[in-house]
């Protein structure tokens, strides 16, 4: 098999797969580096090492949605894998990611920590008892970093609800001396700064959407470099940018999606490279993602 330039090295085998296990590869979460995501996942890291304290630093990363927190958060989480023994069990843990419920109480709030830990959750108990056993499997082995997504949701409550989840973020803080990591759209920004400790604590670092720019072909190169097509295609072209860019909103989960798209339909067709033709084919089709069953790790 030739070395195709093009290509990230760890790709190259995929091009003799079958036509399905490249497609499935399309699709498969991968990560690339950019300068926003390098900034905030740096910021992160330093929450994960700053020692503990009477008032540890937070984090408030917000964007649109699509924007590309989770991918970020997921990099972020894989890093920082919880320390086991032989048998599996969990002897240190580094992060713990939750959900923020979609209607917030206190109650469902340690429901959902009580489930990110791995253990069944007891809704048929009071929510004192919940809210209990919650703090003792966390003291159990306390995470150094607690990132909670959907900070949003406080929305939904009422603003006596809304006050209360927000003081278990910042009672978790306290208690546990952990930095949290809060994501949500820009509405999360909106819910934090009602309270004025809360924002205080919670540094806002947003992920704006993408403009046209020499980091953002530096983006789209670089993913394009892990999709297995045996042709190289004209991601350097500024008209198949900006047309990425109109059928993107600048979104950057969009961008991958329609990049990943676009690569299978130059597969089917035979063409094996990503033309703005097979681009606008794409745009116009939807989203039509299938399900990956495992993450692609390219180093």
């Amino acid at each position: 098999m030739s070395c195709p330039e093009h290509l990230h090295p760890g790709v190259w085998s995929y091009l003799d797969d079958p036509v399905e296990e490249r497609v499935t590869r399309l699709y498969m979460p991968k990560w690339v580096a950019y300068a926003r995501g390098d900034e905030a996942l740096a910021r992160m890291e330093h929450l994960l090492r700053h020692p503990s304290c009477g008032r540890m630093p937070c984090m408030l990363l917000y964007g649109d949605s699509d924007i590309g927190k989770t991918m970020i958060v997921e990099k972020f989480v894989r890093d920082h894998p919880d320390i086991c023994n032989e048998f599996g069990e969990v002897e240190a843990r580094k992060v713990l990611r939750m959900q923020m419920p979609p209607k917030p109480s206190d109650g469902k709030f340690y429901a959902q920590i009580i489930g990110a830990l791995g253990n069944p959750v007891p809704y048929s108990k009071r929510s004192a008892d919940v809210e209990l056993l919650g703090l003792r499997l966390l003291h159990r082995h306390p995470p150094k970093l607690l990132i909670v997504d959907e900070v949003h949701h406080l929305l939904a409550g009422s603003v006596r609800e809304q006050r209360q989840s927000l003081n278990q973020l910042k009672f978790l803080s306290n208690e546990l001396r952990m930095s949290v990591i809060a994501l949500g759209t820009s509405e999360a920004l909106y819910a934090m700064q009602t309270d004025p400790q809360i924002a205080s604590r919670f540094e806002p670092f947003a992920l704006p959407r993408w403009r046209e720019s020499a980091e953002l072909r530096a983006f789209v190169a670089s993913f394009g470099r892990l999709l297995p097509l045996e042709k190289p295609s004209p991601f350097a072209d500024k008209h198949m940018i900006q047309k990425l860019l109109a059928y993107s909103n600048g979104l950057t989960g969009r961008i991958t999606t329609l990049l990943a798209q676009s690569a299978e339909l130059a597969i089917r067709q035979k063409t094996e490279t990503i033309s703005i033709d097979l681009l606008e084919q794409a745009a116009c089709a939807g989203i039509y993602k299938l399900p990956a069953q495992q993450e692609e790790v390219v180093t």
